[in-house]
């Protein structure tokens, strides 16, 4: 929006110089029609600057409102009996957030709080152990809205423990 007011403005003077050109009483009707688009150009600029403002407010607002979601799939073919979201880092892994445990076929939504201005910077690490004692991790978790399914040891043999995706029905 502000590039256009400044295009309207170039536009003005560019006409003013042309008509200049042509003869003295054009030259002041450009002018003065040269003042006044630079005048409403400039209005429309502190207009736009407002409302860019406000709609900074709104945004920041909104962006503090967000809440990294993840929705944990066990597909793992057994019981889960550890499950962990922590900074990663961070030598505490808060609680287990598998409870009494999380049966193969179950979900858990978990959800997490940071503020706008640092929710780029999050790396979480997602870290599960199964009923069998086999404890898989996922490192590079950023903040955001995911499915995430937690495989098992053999199914994990690839790239990761865990697929960004719900399960299939």
């Amino acid at each position: 929006m502000k590039l256009k007011t400044v295009a309207i403005a170039a536009a003005a003077l560019a006409l003013a110089v042309g008509m200049t050109a042509c003869g003295g009483a054009a030259s002041t009707a450009a002018s003065s029609t040269a003042s006044s688009a630079a005048a409403s150009s400039e209005a429309a600029s502190s207009e736009v600057a407002s409302s860019e403002v406000a709609s900074s407010e709104v945004a920041s607002s909104e962006a503090e409102a967000t809440s990294a979601e993840y929705t944990v799939y066990n597909t793992t073919g057994s019981k889960v009996t550890e499950l962990y979201l922590y900074d990663a880092g961070s030598e505490d892994k808060g609680e287990n957030l598998a409870g009494e445990g999380l049966a193969d076929g179950e979900s858990i939504v978990i959800t997490r709080d940071v503020e706008a201005d640092k929710q780029a910077d999050v790396v979480y690490v997602l870290e599960f152990t199964t009923e069998d004692g086999n404890t898989q991790s996922f490192d590079t978790l950023h903040y955001e809205v995911a499915p995430i399914s937690l495989k098992s040891v053999d199914a994990a043999a690839g790239a990761t423990a865990i697929a960004f995706e719900a399960p299939q029905k």
